[in-house]
């Protein structure tokens, strides 16, 4: 399946639009703030089910209207598959999303991998330079799609420690704990827990066994065990502080290289150069695709998003050269930055005309 078309209706910035897109290359082409990442979020929202951008998604339907809409056309040969999503405010103030496959609707975990997407942007640079929570959200990102049951079990996992942490919340203020409360949302905890961190490990695994052609690197996967036990031993620590201190939501992954003096292991993100970090960056990108491909028997569609400011010349090349295989959608302020073999002609959108 390609991306055929995309249409949007008070998305973000966009009132009414819509765009078809090359089975090869797309580029889209505008200044800042021209709405090039808004519609790149649209596409993330149909691959994923969820913004990868923020977690307040009412800001996803624009200033002053009630209900967004995007949508999204696939095709592979005479055969094609409408996606779409409705966001809607509600009386109450929440935000209602619904999704649908030709019609029928869907649960998120029925649709995300619909279509398969990587998404590279400015920000992936972090996965080796930041936080723990960096690391996390790569990991997501790869198995949200390719896994229902990981999908299913961290929503499971995200609504139960919401809970708990509130129960926290409460007994920090009045000191009075209900024991078989607690039970519950503990048994909910562990078990989806489990589950999360067997498929990280075993994608961990996976990263381990690719071979590296940019950047030699071995990940290690540092888990937080959550078990019935492990919350007992933090028990009062927990209360002191209002929220739970031990499972995936603590999870990190140390990123490792051997130095070239000693030939130890250390961790990339405090003695490699920024060019090496974006080696690392890319070899990861790369691994993510033959992930997706390998595990949905189909070539995901490959975002790159305003990353050419942030590469030299040679990374800019090695980007390009992940585009051969994949149906890719480039968004840039400078349409020059983007060189192709002149084999065939890209199909250019430009915003902000």
């Amino acid at each position: 399946m390609v991306l055929k078309s995309l249409s949007l209706q008070n998305f973000r910035s966009y009132t009414k639009a819509q765009y078809t897109f090359d089975p090869k290359l797309t580029i889209i082409v505008g200044p800042n703030a021209a709405g090039k990442t808004n519609l790149v979020e649209a596409l993330s929202l149909l691959a994923t089910g969820k913004s990868f951008k923020t977690g307040q998604e009412k800001q996803l339907i624009s200033f002053g209207k009630q209900v967004s809409h995007v949508n999204g056309t696939l095709q592979d040969g005479e055969d094609t598959e409408d996606l779409a999503v409705v966001l809607a405010h509600t009386p109450t103030g929440m935000l209602q999303k619904k999704y649908s496959v030709n019609g029928v609707s869907k649960r998120r975990t029925g649709f995300a991998g619909r279509l398969p997407a990587v998404l590279f942007t400015p920000l992936d640079l972090d996965i080796v330079s930041g936080q723990p929570g960096d690391r996390r959200r790569f990991l997501n990102e790869v198995l949200e799609q390719t896994d229902q049951q990981y999908d299913a079990a961290l929503t499971m996992y995200s609504k139960a420690l919401r809970q708990r942490n509130a129960l926290l919340e409460y007994v920090q203020k009045s000191g009075r704990r209900d024991e078989e409360r607690f039970s519950y949302w503990d048994g909910l905890l562990i078990a989806n827990a489990q589950i999360i961190a067997e498929k990280r490990e075993a994608l961990i695994h996976y990263i381990n066994a690719q071979e590296k052609t940019l950047f030699p690197f071995m990940l290690t996967y540092d888990k937080s065990v959550m078990s019935r036990e492990r919350l007992l031993q933090y028990r009062d620590v927990e209360v002191g502080a209002g929220v739970t201190l031990v499972g995936p939501q603590r999870d990190d992954v140390f990123i490792q290289s051997f130095h070239p003096v000693s030939q130890e292991l250390e961790d990339v993100k405090h003695f490699c150069s920024r060019g090496q970090q974006r080696l690392v960056t890319l070899e990861l990108k790369k691994t993510q695709l033959s992930y997706l491909e390998r595990q949905l028997e189909s070539k995901p569609l490959l975002i790159l998003d305003d990353i050419f400011s942030e590469l030299d010349s040679r990374h800019i090349d090695h980007v390009l050269h992940m585009t051969n295989d994949f149906q890719t959608v480039i968004t840039t302020t400078h349409r020059e930055f983007i060189t192709v073999d002149g084999l065939f002609e890209p199909h250019v959108i430009e915003l902000g005309k």
